[in-house]
């Protein structure tokens, strides 16, 4: 989120003031007596909600939820989008979309699986901890954060403490001086 915060504070000047007045700057493209003069800055600000207007349809046909209890709904806009993108396939006859599903498929079930990566694995414990999960006596430190992410996905709700953590205050607070 900071990149594309940053990235939009130096492009959306670039993109206003290249638009902007486009009678004066591009006078053999937007002639004289024309809504463009009367308005210098329309120009810039028709472009910026075009690109809001693309981006909200982007998220509307192609974003998946990811919402627990609402990721197995039935998304209509989702759908419109795979319909689009199947006709936009058979016009050129590739299938292609076809074949890019099943590959974000079998990539999403690898990701989804519980179990650890096979070379992860290994036969011998370590000098603090063994390789058996439910052995070991004492937690790695990195398993106080998989237990936060099982027990809320248990249905129990994050403590305060695992929810605001250092980074999230850290962003919270810089997003406040910007605003």
């Amino acid at each position: 989120m900071p990149f594309v915060w940053s990235l939009g504070s130096i492009l959306g000047p670039l993109i206003g003031g290249a638009l902007a007045d486009p009678c004066k700057n591009y006078p053999g493209i937007f002639s004289q007596r024309t809504l463009f003069e009367a308005y210098p800055f329309l120009l810039p600000n028709i472009v910026c909600a075009m690109i809001l207007v693309v981006g909200i349809l982007i998220g509307i046909l192609f974003l998946e939820e990811t919402h627990q209890e609402k990721r197995y709904r039935r998304d209509i806009g989702l759908e419109a989008g795979r319909k689009i993108l199947s006709l936009l396939d058979r016009q050129r006859g590739l299938g292609s979309y076809d074949k890019l599903r099943d590959a974000n498929f079998e990539e999403n079930r690898l990701l989804v699986e519980d179990d650890a990566p096979p070379g992860y694995r290994t036969a011998e414990g370590s000098p603090r901890y063994p390789s058996s999960r439910s052995l070991s006596p004492i937690a790695p430190p990195y398993t106080r954060t998989v237990l936060a992410v099982r027990s809320q996905q248990r249905g129990v709700p994050p403590s305060v403490q695992t929810a605001f953590t250092r980074s999230v205050v850290v962003h919270i607070i810089g997003y406040g001086i910007l605003a």
